[in-house]
């Protein structure tokens, strides 16, 4: 009798540089997706490289030497993640920093606070396509 091998669970990373929000997102996602966060843009980039994510959820206003939009662009540059659903994350809710995002390459948009049927439901949206 052939075994059935268990079906992968969607990896999602999680760039966030507050701590209070990384444990809110991983705790509304881990049960149903596997989660990596990270709170830099460095971070984010080596880990894109080194494992397999089917979407990243990116706070734009990231510490540090590099903002979300500016990763974002950098990682569009890139052929393997041309497809990759990146949501941006965010507390700017104006509808020009929902443009800024989609013009930096954001597949969508966000804004904090998302409610957890808010955010499964763009997941579920985005890797569906």
């Amino acid at each position: 009798m052939k075994e059935s091998t268990p079906k992968k669970r969607t990896a999602v990373l999680i760039v966030e540089d507050d701590p209070h929000s990384q444990l809110y997102f991983n705790k509304l996602l881990s049960g149903t997706y596997d989660t990596a966060v990270v709170a830099s843009a460095g971070e984010a980039w080596d880990l894109l490289h080194r494992e397999i994510f089917d979407l990243v959820l990116m706070d734009i206003s990231l510490t540090g030497g590099e903002d979300g939009l500016s990763l974002t662009r950098r990682i569009r540059r890139e052929d393997a993640f041309t497809a990759l659903p990146i949501v941006a994350v965010t507390a700017y809710a104006f509808p020009e920093d929902r443009q800024r995002a989609l013009d930096a390459g954001c597949t969508d948009y966000l804004s904090k606070p998302v409610s957890s049927s808010d955010l499964h439901l763009k997941i579920a949206e985005l890797i569906k396509k």
